[in-house]
């Protein structure tokens, strides 16, 4: 095959949610041709998405030999040596793009590669400074709450934000259940239920939490709701097959 049937190859897995399949079609491509660039450039971002860190920092480190990356590359690049341990090399590189003129998106991103290497002050600041850009991105109030509380912040600052957060994206089921988790190690169960009320048993089968859907198994059945916490119940064995099988 050619490096260009090979990439067609790792283009199509990758589309797939197959990466560590684009990888190896990628591998292939830079084989036949260590000098193209797109067969590098696709490489990497399989590598980033299967989480295999050594080869995307492989890549980019071979692409950044022939020409400056971009913003996006640079920040993917200080993911990747934040995953393999290289944290001060990690937050340099982050740092250094979030002091340059990086988007609202990139930022939010920046903040989650702080936050990986335990520098949740600054990937909080990051995370602010994306809000300044886009103030009504319910994203970034949410991230700003998880943030807050890693930070040692008032548990009250990070329900408001995850109050605001569903506010703003009501339709949002990730939203939704992370402020109910909120509500209920706070013990507040009656509002728990209120926030995801609506969104039980319609969209169960979206939740892909399984430590999520046990807590609302737990909130249901405590209501006296059983049907709701047996649909629930059933979905938590679906998710962690080892629960269902230890329980038979």
């Amino acid at each position: 095959m050619s490096c260009q049937q090979h990439l067609t190859s790792a283009e199509s897995e990758l589309d797939a949610g197959r990466p560590h399949l684009a990888i190896k079609f990628a591998q292939y491509a830079v084989t036949e041709e260590p000098d193209h660039q797109p067969g590098w450039e696709l490489l990497a971002t399989a590598a980033m998405k299967a989480e295999d860190y050594p080869v995307a920092i492989d890549a980019y480190e071979h692409l950044s030999l022939t020409t400056p990356i971009d913003s996006e590359s640079r920040i993917s690049l200080a993911i990747a040596y934040g995953g393999i341990g290289r944290h001060s090399l990690s937050k340099d590189l982050l740092m250094a793009v979030a002091t340059g003129d990086p988007t609202a998106e990139q930022l939010l991103r920046i903040a989650a590669g702080l936050e990986a290497i335990d520098e949740p002050e600054l990937a909080m600041e990051a995370c602010r400074q994306a809000g300044r850009r886009i103030p009504e991105a319910a994203e970034v109030h949410y991230q700003l709450a998880y943030y807050a509380s890693k930070c040692g912040r008032p548990t009250a600052l990070s329900e408001s934000l995850m109050r605001h957060a569903v506010h703003l994206e009501p339709q949002s089921l990730h939203y939704r259940t992370g402020l109910t988790s909120l509500l209920i190690r706070l013990n507040r169960n009656a509002e728990a239920r209120r926030v995801i009320d609506r969104m039980i048993p319609e969209r169960l089968s979206e939740i892909t939490c399984a430590c999520c859907v046990k807590r609302f198994a737990n909130l249901f059945f405590d209501a006296g709701d059983l049907e709701r916490a047996r649909l629930c119940a059933e979905r938590f064995a679906e998710l962690s097959p080892e629960a269902s099988t230890a329980a038979t």
